[in-house]
């Protein structure tokens, strides 16, 4: 449901940039047009006007899909601590399901594996 959310709000900031777009073409079109000859002031702002507005939508878009991508990996991490579904309250998340696997992978110690014996005349630098 969430992810529905975050689409229509990055769709909402994509309609208004298009709307602010057009808004300050038509402003400085119709200043332009009142005036004698080409005033830079209207040109200059419009173009500052478009600077900020197209900033703006950047950073909330960037926002949104930080978003996301940080939900997708809370839903990724929980899938793979058992399995178990995620269920959000005002005060938290509670975990459903079997978290057992996740304290088995743990608690298993790392495999042991036999090193070469360096041979002769060489010096062992480093360890992975």
């Amino acid at each position: 449901m969430r992810g529905d959310v975050m689409q229509w709000v990055g769709r909402l900031v994509a309609a208004v940039f298009g709307f602010g777009a057009l808004a300050l073409l038509g402003a400085v079109f119709v200043l332009v047009r009142q005036a004698e000859g080409v005033p830079p002031m209207p040109v200059f702002l419009g173009l500052l006007g478009m600077a900020v507005l197209v900033l703006l939508a950047g950073a909330c878009l960037g926002i949104i899909s930080i978003a996301v991508s940080a939900r997708r990996g809370a839903e990724a991490l929980q899938r793979m601590a058992g399995g178990g579904v995620a269920k959000t309250g005002v005060a938290g998340s509670e975990m459903q399901g079997p978290v057992a696997p996740l304290e088995q992978a743990l608690a298993v110690p790392p495999r042991q594996t036999p090193r070469p014996t360096p041979r002769p005349g060489r010096v062992l630098v480093a360890e992975r």
